[in-house]
């Protein structure tokens, strides 16, 4: 708690420490620069006095800032001529107007100021070069600007800096939750989470427990509905197969024909669902590496009979043996689902082909066959539950594919669909982690 609180509050002390910082810098600076320009005032009106008495400043106590000529001050008389001047070289106008103006002598712009006496008729010059005027408020400007800007640089950089840091939970939180698995939510971790982060945390893994829960209902409903879909299909079927069908006219055998194929395609689809329902629960199986000789040609052989109805040619094409993490049973399922999809899926007399090939962080399998293929509109709808493609015949559920995907996911397998280079028809890519 300690550690939380040193690390919400340091960046303020060090900004309020830095401004104190700052702040002193001006006051310092700017404090020379007054001191400087009344220090060379203080000179040049001790100057004058000493004159009025036949007299100078010591050299020894004069500094740097104690410039000379850039003041003068001047006492002229009431008929103008001069009872005293500070600089016995300056020229100045013979009229001057009482106040304040600006003249140019000696090639430079004085201030002067001109003050009438009270008590006589004589009139007291004082002058100072303009730029002397305007350089002890341009440094006092310089002197508290620069600060000022580094106080400004400071405080943006310090802002972004603890803006960033104080996103950063958040962002890190952002990424986490994009990175959630939908099928497998889990649950966010509420360790070193600011305390601020905690009420959504804690709701965050609460709303997830409730999706979760609900996804199990509906996965077990689904379940349970293909069981007790399958039993009554199942008993209508056999009745249905009692009926003497060649003692039926030709309508009625057509309507019985009918019965039976509605059948079949409605417990096809229940078995679907069923499986369905299964895929997308996680069993929570430990992935192992495997040798997958023996699923592939068990794939192929359950196969067979379907490709050999269509006079298809089946062909396992692999050079080498191949070993990748996955379990064996969903591989079986994937396989079974992909090769079945390119049979129904190629002409009669044509070919279908299962291609093995090892890379360096995994296994390649390929499923082609040489049908028209998936236009490039819809490969990415092929995975969707109950997609077919326009003007699609036969008995599909639709569910296949989608089963499919779920499976690959479980499994860590990346599937893809392309085209076959060597067949023409379609490409579905496995990649398997070795």
């Amino acid at each position: 708690m300690e550690q939380r609180l040193y690390a919400k509050y340091h960046h303020l002390i060090a900004s309020c420490v830095s401004r104190g910082v700052f702040t002193s810098m001006v006051y310092d600076l700017t404090e020379e620069e007054a001191f400087e320009s009344h220090d060379a005032q203080i000179y040049q009106l001790a100057q004058v006095v000493a004159q009025f008495q036949n007299d100078s400043i010591s050299p020894g106590y004069v500094e740097e800032d104690h410039v000379l000529g850039d003041y003068f001050v001047v006492i002229r008389g009431a008929g103008g001529e001069k009872i005293y001047s500070s600089d016995d070289k300056l020229v100045l106008p013979k009229t001057l107007r009482l106040g304040v103006q600006e003249i140019k002598v000696h090639d430079e712009t004085w201030l002067v100021w001109s003050f009438p006496g009270e008590k006589t008729a004589q009139t007291y010059i004082v002058g100072i070069i303009i730029h002397q005027a305007n350089e002890l408020a341009e440094q006092t400007v310089v002197t508290v600007s620069i600060p000022l800007a580094l106080v400004l640089v400071f405080s943006i950089v310090a802002t972004i800096f603890i803006v960033k840091r104080g996103l950063k939970p958040l962002t890190n939180l952002s990424q986490t939750l994009a990175s959630q698995d939908p099928e497998r939510l889990g649950k966010v971790s509420s360790d070193k989470q600011p305390d601020e982060l905690e009420p959504i945390v804690t709701s965050l893994n609460t709303l997830f427990d409730r999706i979760e829960e609900y996804i199990a209902r509906e996965q077990r409903f689904i379940d349970d509905a293909a069981h007790e879909i399958r039993t009554p299909l199942t008993v209508v079927k056999a009745q249905c197969q009692v009926i003497e069908r060649d003692k039926l006219d030709d309508a009625t055998r057509m309507r019985f024909d009918n019965i039976i194929q509605g059948i079949d395609r409605a417990t096809h689809l229940a078995a679907k669902l069923l499986e369905h329902a299964r895929a997308s629960q996680d069993q929570g199986k430990d992935l192992e590496p495997h040798d997958l000789s023996g699923v592939l040609q068990e794939s192929l052989a359950q196969q067979v009979h379907a490709a050999h109805e269509k006079n298809v040619e089946l062909q396992l094409l692999q050079s080498e043996p191949a070993e990748a993490i996955t379990d064996l049973e969903d591989l079986s399922a994937i396989l079974s689902n992909l090769i079945g999809n390119a049979i129904r899926h190629t002409p009669k007399d044509d070919q279908v082909i299962v291609v093995v090939s090892n890379h360096e962080e995994h296994v390649c399998l390929s499923v082609e066959d040489s049908g028209s293929g998936v236009p490039d509109d819809f490969k990415d709808k092929v995975f969707d539950r109950f997609f077919r493609m326009p003007g699609q015949t036969g008995s599909g559920a639709g569910l296949g594919l989608s089963i499919t995907q779920t499976l690959c996911r479980r499994n860590n397998i990346e599937i893809t669909l392309h085209e076959s280079e060597r067949l023409g028809g379609a490409c579905f890519q496995l990649k398997l982690k070795r």
